[in-house]
């Protein structure tokens, strides 16, 4: 469940792709239909398993966990998606949540600010929306720029035992999110 950046994280494949020009300006916008495709090759790229795009086309195909408009890609400067991520319903206790998870870049595209433009673009996007809590599954130095924090600082417990460094949560809405542990949707496959 933990999502990949602009650097490589444990489920990425290797750094080693060549840099394409880095865009002065991103930009994110909602997954449209015809982006799917897309979406599904920017996962396949970018971790060492068909898991996360599985767990996407999964995730769309659950109408209790699909949230229209918090599946977001950044486009390259052709226009072509370069990165994903994507909010999904979860709850903490009894109360709603989005998830983050996946999160993806093309290795081409990785370290330009991609990855930190479709995840800022999105956590916007679930804010209007009127999303209050955001958890997340990722990696301690990269996901604080956006606020998140320790979800057991909050009293936020995860699901099974995970690094209490790597499990973080994030209020949306400036209110103190909600004391629980974490029930994810059924196509993450966590008990």
């Amino acid at each position: 469940m933990s999502g990949t950046h602009e650097s490589n994280g444990p489920h990425a494949t290797g750094d080693s792709a060549p840099r394409a020009p880095v865009p002065a300006t991103w930009h994110p916008r909602p997954e449209a239909a015809e982006d799917v495709p897309a979406v599904r090759r920017i996962n396949l790229a970018a971790f060492e398993t068909a898991g996360e795009a599985d767990l996407v086309d999964a995730l769309r195909r659950d109408p209790a966990a699909w949230l229209p408009g918090l599946s977001y890609v950044a486009e390259a400067p052709d226009g072509t998606p370069a990165a994903h991520a994507l909010l999904t319903r979860c709850h903490v206790g009894t109360v709603p949540a989005v998830a983050l998870a996946p999160c993806a870049v093309l290795p081409a595209y990785r370290k330009c600010g991609a990855g930190s433009a479709v995840i800022g673009a999105l956590l916007g996007a679930a804010r209007a929306a009127g999303e209050r809590t955001a958890i997340v599954l990722g990696h301690p130095p990269y996901y604080p720029r956006f606020g998140f924090a320790p979800a057991d600082r909050f009293g936020i417990l995860p699901p099974q035992p995970w690094p209490d460094e790597a499990f973080m949560a994030l209020s949306l809405d400036g209110s103190l999110p909600p004391r629980g542990t974490v029930r994810y949707a059924a196509a993450f496959g966590i008990a």
